[in-house]
C-alpha cells in the first residue's frame, strides 16, 4: 500500500463525501432529513474523512482500483452496505419504523459512496 496515495485520495475523498451531504441531506432532502439543531459539524466532517480514509484503504490494498468507472463499481456497493448497516442499527429501537426514509437514506448513501469511489480512484490513477 502506498501511504502518500492512501493520504492524499482518502482526504481528497472525505472533503467530497463532506459536501455531497451538505447538497444532499443538507439542501435537496432537508424536508425529509430535517435538521434538528443539535448536529454536531465536527462529527460529522470527522465521520465523512473516516469514510474517505476507509475507501481509500480498500481500493488501495490487493488491486488497486484506479479508474473512474470501477470506483465508482466498488464506491456504490460500498455504500449499499454501509447504508444499509447504519440504517437498521439506527432503526433498532424505533417502535414505528419508516421504510422509505430507509430506501431514500440507502439510495443517497450508494450514490455519495460512488462519487467518492470515483474520485479516489482517479487520484489513485494519477498518482501512480
Amino acid at each position: 500500500m502506498n501511504v502518500k496515495n492512501f493520504l492524499i485520495s482518502g482526504i481528497a475523498g472525505g472533503i467530497v463525501d463532506f459536501l455531497l451531504g451538505w447538497l444532499l441531506y443538507g439542501i435537496l432532502l432537508k424536508d425529509v432529513f430535517p435538521m434538528t439543531g443539535t448536529e454536531n459539524m465536527t462529527f460529522i466532517f470527522l465521520g465523512s474523512m473516516a469514510l474517505g480514509f476507509l475507501m481509500s484503504f480498500i481500493f488501495s490494498m490487493g488491486e488497486t482500483i484506479s479508474k473512474c468507472m470501477s470506483g465508482i463499481k466498488a464506491g456504490a456497493i460500498i455504500g449499499l452496505f454501509l447504508g444499509l448497516y447504519s440504517d437498521f442499527f439506527m432503526n433498532v429501537n424505533n417502535a414505528a419504523v419508516n421504510y422509505q426514509n430507509i430506501v431514500i437514506d440507502v439510495a443517497v448513501t450508494i450514490v455519495m459512496s460512488a462519487i467518492v469511489g470515483s474520485v479516489i480512484a482517479v487520484i489513485n490513477g494519477k498518482m501512480k
